[in-house]
């Protein structure tokens, strides 16, 4: 009988918290601080002031280590960003609105960051994934939704209206139309899928296809995850569906139009060619009745909130980009050179101290937190292991581009009954979601009108800001258009406008203006100087190839053997974009830097 293979400490992240007994532990160092060790104080270096820079240093404070966190950016926070009006900047016409440039949702398993959130004391409410009824999204369900026996959020009394839109091969229908059962998908859509595929969404498609291995994961991860990285961790998503669903099932094999709807309706089809693991781990652990969060007023009031209750403003150092990271030769200490990253008159005297002063300073260890894409850019000496340096160079980093609208009036809520939720397209803005958060407001409010990744990204990544705004208004318009399907041009264009004359940005009002843009904001992680992409996605291959060089610490000393370099954010975790994995990280390496023994999971 063949020994049963458990999953390795190291890919922990995929596990559910409730059988992950490393993240349990990491529960207990947030709640209770590092546990007791027989390290001395040491002077920590943490470069990047995100989430996971954060922690770490709150965490080694506690334990009674001096932390200087080092960031290149003129704010906190990293890849969690808002847009809101500021004395400098004026976004939106309403003062009160903000919107999401990053971390716009949390889900209610991930419980790190829940709990960092009610430390704080930060108001959150749900972040709704589907549209529901005016009655729900008005109800104190939204503030306190039930709660199982476990105490997760319970979404089935929140039901689906299914009146968001989904506007694909020039047609245009509502989802609960779609999703009707015994609908003929080839007569709404128009996709030419064969017959015995005609009457299945592509989400049913998609379950189809990978359900048998996500049962296996429900029933026993400890054990299924091993087996599956090992069978299908070189298949990218389309192999995957090309392939496997004969292996798994004994079915046919899915028409192409089927994997062409998959992609378009499932939000797939810019990552078909990615690692099938890396998007079954979110398939697979984050089902359609999972539960998000949204942080009321934007995301970044829980980094602000944090970074401020942990008295982090007098250790943190912003406005300087790292570009050496050594050793020095005579005493092994950690150093560092950096630059000032934005000439800002007002503080270039104040900033090029700081940098002076940096430089003559050291430090007995140090965490890396910022992006491997970002890290790339830093000349490092000695040189850290091979296996390392492999995944600094090809840890993939995914494209993903936002735009977001304000509209003077919820015409999504007035006229469409849309409250929460969002609607896809073929169009280039792909996914839009409508604001969760103030929803039945006599006000207005911010669209996301495109959210894209990877390809679909690089498009809008070509263009400025103000065509950006021009584009996706003219696609928000098209699909929420009132009119008959066979209209003629002037009827539709005549209701296209409608749309447009809501908005807030006037493309004839900016065409001359467009510094001063008024009603919209995008953000390019791709084009961002300090982040370099939006998240680490694994391309086929690289789970097995690099995690473990990712998260392995650097520079063992020569008179103890312990590591002097130490590294944590989302790519150092397996919930690659998510807060969750750059927390679990950060209290790793805080783990590391304190010398305490590492917490390992349960086999049976």
């Amino acid at each position: 009988m063949s020994e049963v293979s458990y999953l390795e400490d190291a890919f922990h992240g995929l596990l559910p918290y409730e059988q992950d007994e490393i993240a349990q532990s990491y529960m207990n160092c947030l709640a209770k601080g590092l546990p007791d060790s027989q390290a001395e104080s040491k002077n920590i270096l943490i470069i990047g002031c995100g989430i996971a820079g954060m922690v770490s240093a709150a965490l080694l404070r506690k334990a009674g280590h001096k932390v200087t966190i080092v960031e290149a950016n003129t704010r906190v926070g990293g890849r969690i960003r808002t847009f809101r009006n500021t004395p400098q900047k004026r976004y939106f016409e309403d003062d009160r609105l903000s919107a999401e440039a990053g971390a716009m949702r949390i889900p209610d398993m991930h419980k790190l960051v829940q709990y960092l959130i009610d430390y704080t004391g930060v108001e959150k409410q749900l972040f709704l994934n589907k549209s529901i009824s005016r009655k729900d999204a008005l109800s104190e369900k939204i503030q306190t939704p039930d709660r199982d026996a476990q105490g997760n959020v319970d979404l089935s009394d929140l039901v689906a209206t299914g009146n968001n839109l989904i506007h694909v091969n020039r047609r245009h229908i509502l989802r609960k139309n779609y999703e009707l059962e015994g609908s003929d998908i080839n007569e709404l859509l128009n996709y030419g899928l064969d017959e015995r595929e005609k009457y299945a969404t592509a989400s049913e498609l998609l379950e189809k296809a990978i359900g048998d291995l996500v049962n296996q994961v429900q029933a026993d991860p400890k054990t299924a995850w091993p087996k599956i990285i090992a069978q299908y961790g070189e298949y990218s998503m389309r192999r995957f569906l090309k392939e496997a669903v004969v292996e798994l099932s004994g079915d046919e094999h899915l028409s192409e139009n089927a994997l062409e709807m998959i992609g378009v309706i499932e939000n797939l089809e810019s990552r078909m060619s990615y690692s099938f693991i890396q998007s079954f781990i979110e398939l697979a652990i984050i089902r359609p009745d999972t539960a998000f969060w949204l942080v009321k007023g934007g995301t970044d009031k829980f980094t602000q909130a944090f970074y401020e209750k942990e008295n982090l403003d007098d250790v943190t150092y912003l406005n300087q980009t790292v570009n050496e990271l050594y050793l020095c030769e005579t005493t092994g200490k950690v150093r560092i050179k950096t630059e000032v990253s934005h000439d800002i008159e007002s503080r270039l005297e104040q900033d090029t101290a700081v940098a002076q002063l940096l430089s003559d300073r050291s430090w007995d260890e140090a965490i890396v937190t910022i992006p491997f894409s970002s890290f790339r850019m830093v000349q490092v000496w000695p040189e850290i292991s091979q296996e390392k340096r492999k995944a600094v160079r090809e840890l993939h980093y995914d494209a993903a581009t936002k735009v977001l609208l304000e509209f003077r009036e919820r015409f999504w809520e007035t006229r469409n009954d849309i409250y929460g939720g969002g609607s896809v397209t073929d169009l280039p803005n792909r996914f839009m979601y409508y604001p969760s958060e103030r929803m039945g407001s006599s006000k207005g409010g911010v669209m996301l009108a495109s959210y894209s990744w990877a390809d679909d990204a690089r498009k809008w990544d070509s263009m400025s800001d103000y065509e950006r705004y021009c584009y996706a208004l003219n696609n928000v318009a098209i699909v929420h258009a009132d009119h008959e399907p066979g209209a003629d041009y002037a009827i539709r264009e005549a209701a296209q406008q409608k749309i447009r004359d809501l908005c807030v940005f006037d493309p004839k009002k900016y065409r001359d203006n467009q510094d001063n843009i008024v009603g919209a904001a995008t953000v390019s992680w791709m084009n961002d100087p300090y982040a370099f992409g939006e998240a680490a996605i694994f391309y086929p291959g690289q789970l097995d190839l690099l995690h473990k060089a990712i998260i392995q610490s650097e520079w063992p000393s020569t008179e103890t053997g312990k590591a002097r370099l130490h590294f944590a954010g989302e790519h150092a975790s397996l919930k690659h974009a998510w807060i969750e994995g750059a927390i679990e990280s950060a209290v790793n390496a805080a783990l590391l830097v304190n010398e305490n023994e590492l917490p390992t999971l349960k086999r049976d």
